[in-house]
């Protein structure tokens, strides 16, 4: 006797007329735009990488039950409590066309837009002064990027349980390997300030903010900007947007026709 065939999870019904499959519109533009782009080099690198590149948004991190752990006396002695709230929400081709329009002199004083992207138009600051002002913070927290180079003996030491060194030819350690105190400012790290969705190890980089973090305050705006940087020149997935949303509606930026 003959089986009938189970259906496939995603299969149609096995009666009546099938529709013809929608066809999906892309918005990325099929020429160089002069609203979106500052030049046509700025719209070749949006058509050939920031478009095809993932967005990772930051993450809302409860707190309210971590006040008197490590977290929390992280977050009240940063003043970071704008910053680890609910994140503006991504919309997508506009931080696709940010990282686009970033241009090679952003960071060079003696350039006529020095730290300003073109956005929908017109230039916009973009700089750590910049980014410190939307969170609502000061410029005089320590500059991380100044402090000296650490010793990963010590980074270990500081945040994992049962060891005592990073493991050689190894490039990261389990989650699980934290303290548990630091497992949950590790939480906040993940979504916020370094986010990721590979929250199941830990990199070096991340390691040593943990270390730092738990004795130390530095200048978030200068973090996120070199890190911004950082991605435009290397490809990676896309983050912080939320305050790159959250820039571009500072100086008055049109979100209403774009897509979240």
């Amino acid at each position: 006797m003959l089986r009938s065939k189970k259906p496939t999870q995603d299969a149609g019904p096995s009666l009546g007329k099938r529709k013809a499959p929608s066809k999906k519109t892309s918005k990325q533009p099929v020429t160089y735009d002069d609203t979106k782009f500052e030049t046509e080099g700025a719209w070749l690198v949006y058509k050939n990488d920031t478009s095809i590149q993932n967005i990772i948004p930051e993450r809302r991190v409860l707190t309210s039950n971590f006040a008197n752990e490590l977290l929390g006396h992280v977050i009240e002695r940063n003043k970071w409590e704008t910053f680890v709230a609910t994140p503006r929400v991504a919309y997508v081709e506009i931080v696709k066309e940010f990282y686009a329009n970033i241009h090679d002199n952003l960071d060079n004083p003696e350039h006529s837009k020095y730290r300003q992207v073109y956005m929908r138009g017109q230039y916009i600051p973009f700089s750590p002064l910049a980014i410190l002002c939307y969170y609502g913070l000061n410029n005089t927290e320590t500059d991380i990027f100044q402090v000296a180079t650490t010793n990963l003996h010590e980074v270990v030491a500081s945040i994992y349980q049962g060891i005592d060194h990073w493991p050689n030819r190894s490039s990261t350690l389990h989650y699980k390997c934290l303290l548990p105190h630091v497992r949950t400012l590790d939480k906040m790290v993940s979504a916020n300030l370094l986010p990721t969705t590979y929250t199941s190890t830990v990199t070096m980089e991340r390691a040593c903010l943990l270390h730092w973090l738990q004795t130390k305050t530095f200048n978030i705006g200068n973090y996120i900007f070199c890190n911004v940087w950082y991605i435009r020149n290397n490809r990676r997935c896309l983050v912080f947007s939320s305050v790159i949303i959250g820039i571009c509606q500072m100086y008055g930026i049109d979100f209403s026709n774009e897509i979240t």
